[in-house]
């Protein structure tokens, strides 16, 4: 199995591909650095909202508006 820094070079890479694809030329290290970035967060906020609810939801904790 990948070890947590092996699957962040591994994501790098893949965004610096597509960043590629995507410009037109080879992508400065900042902007991969800065979609890495944004790549964590919004997996985080996305999956990470989701198995929260679940686990709310599988409990019976879920706030009622």
């Amino acid at each position: 199995m990948a070890s947590v820094e092996q699957k962040k070079k591994l994501l790098k890479a893949k965004i610096a591909v597509a960043l590629h694809d995507e410009l037109g030329r080879v992508p400065k290290k900042e902007e991969i650095e800065q979609v890495f970035l944004l790549t964590r967060v919004m997996y985080k906020a996305v999956l990470g909202l989701h198995y929260k609810r679940q686990v709310q939801k599988k409990e019976g904790q879920l706030a009622i508006f």
